[in-house]
């Protein structure tokens, strides 16, 4: 089974929001896994959390294309350093908040 990435980026920010969704496709279990990754156009400047973030998403798709149930759960055992301790979507903006009024 391979998994193929598309990246995008939303045109404006979604702020307490998801910073990364997916959407896939796959015609049966164990097939190639396409799939679409949509960005939050913040990750732009940051792009320690955006191979993090990227990296976890990854992993959710590979375990949802074998058809195993948890993808992120298991994406979350697995997280990178940059991400591992941030604590969901309200951390995720609050990071962000801190690098900008560090500037």
């Amino acid at each position: 089974m391979k998994v193929y990435v598309t990246k995008k980026y939303y045109k404006h920010s979604r702020v307490g929001e998801e910073p990364i969704k997916y959407k896939a496709k796959q015609k049966r279990v164990g097939a190639d896994v396409h799939a679409t990754v949509f960005m939050d156009p913040v990750l732009k400047k940051h792009p320690d959390l955006r191979k993090a973030l990227i990296k976890h998403e990854k992993t959710e798709i590979r375990a949802w294309g074998r058809g195993e149930s948890g993808g992120h759960s298991k994406a979350r055992r697995h997280e990178p350093k940059a991400i591992r301790n941030i604590g969901g979507v309200s951390g995720f903006w609050r990071e962000i908040k801190r690098r900008e009024n560090k500037k």
